[in-house]
């Protein structure tokens, strides 16, 4: 089963007509701590995955929320109104103000929308200009209650990944995703915009599925590869497929294809979080194998954006010797597929 990702999508989520304003701070006395390790567990492998992988300056935190079968703990007042004041983790040493409160199967996520509980985890940008993006995401009582495992490192590491993946995606709102709000709002697509645009748009068509199966798998053939002169010659090969089928698609609307790059940059990226948290010798509970954390992370291949993005975000940190991911979450950000190109000029000049 996939992770429901919500990215920039919050116009599908449930919202109120006259979403509950929040009210001062509680005057209650802070209570101790909840049984939330977790949330700790995973904010620390965010300082450390940004810092020592992305190498991402420090930013503020998004506003967040999580949540479990019964309560919210949460840093915005507007998701909890009524909350009670608890001492949660700090973020970067910065301490936080945590609330948390029952949620009675609803939940009012940080811009004021009032959604049911359900299986989720997604970043969004603020819908007050200005404002920092938001983050909300499922407890793991609630993805183990749901089912959901991974068989080759287990529920615990994978969800942490998914943090990573997810959280990474509030630090692209201020530049991709800015991006990908401003080509929704001026285009006219036939499906939702969302990661999953392309696959929407073309998994009907069978010649475009195999072409684009063989694009991704040359893609991780050039990531692996043993040695420069297959990784060079596999890296133009798939490069060369990319480009047979972005003209394709531009042919039937060349915004596709920008949202395409970005898409696959950012899904990219945040799959290289998982990757990287997974064989990081800090992981929780031990680092595991390359080979093993890519098939977790690419789990059954089913879904595009994130399939090849993978591909393109290992490609790119081979082809680099010191690759830069700050690029790719700042204002005025790059993408993966300009990143690799950019990188193969390069060793073509030398």
């Amino acid at each position: 089963m996939r992770v429901i990702i919500l990215f920039l999508a919050i116009h599908t989520l449930v919202a109120c007509s006259n979403p509950k304003k929040a009210g001062p701070q509680t005057s209650k006395a802070d209570t101790a701590a909840p049984a939330i390790s977790w949330l700790e567990d995973w904010l620390s492998a965010w300082e450390l995955i940004s810092t020592e992988v992305l190498q991402l300056p420090e930013a503020a935190a998004p506003a967040m929320l999580f949540y479990d079968q019964k309560y919210v703990y949460t840093t915005s007042q507007v998701s909890a109104p009524d909350g009670v004041s608890f001492n949660g983790p700090s973020f970067f040493g910065t301490k936080l103000d945590w609330w948390m409160q029952e949620h009675h199967d609803t939940l009012t996520i940080p811009d004021g929308q009032h959604v049911p509980v359900q299986l989720m985890t997604f970043a969004a940008p603020s819908s007050s200009p200005g404002s920092a993006p938001f983050f909300v995401m499922a407890a793991p009582d609630f993805w183990k209650t749901a089912g959901i495992d991974s068989e080759e490192v287990g529920l615990e590491k994978m969800l942490t990944g998914v943090f990573l993946h997810e959280f990474s995606h509030a630090r692209q709102m201020n530049g991709l995703g800015e991006r990908v709000s401003f080509l929704e709002q001026n285009g006219n697509f036939r499906y939702e915009v969302s990661d999953d645009l392309i696959q929407e748009y073309f998994s009907g068509d069978s010649r475009y599925v195999s072409a684009f199966k063989k694009e991704v798998e040359l893609f991780y053939q050039a990531a692996i590869a043993r040695n420069t002169t297959d990784r060079l010659k596999l890296s133009r090969q798939a490069l060369d497929m990319y480009d047979q089928r972005q003209k394709f698609m531009s042919s039937l609307d060349s915004t596709l294809v920008e949202l395409d790059d970005i898409f696959l940059t950012m899904e990219g990226t945040g799959q290289y979080m998982i990757v990287s948290w997974l064989t990081h010798p800090r992981c929780k509970g031990g680092s595991v194998d390359l080979k093993i954390a890519i098939k977790a992370t690419r789990r059954q291949k089913t879904w595009w954006s994130q399939d090849e993005g993978l591909a393109l975000s290992l490609l790119y940190q081979q082809l680099s010797e010191q690759p830069d991911w700050a690029p790719f979450y700042t204002s005025h950000p790059v993408t993966l597929i300009e990143s690799i190109r950019n990188e193969l000029n390069q060793i073509a000049v030398e």
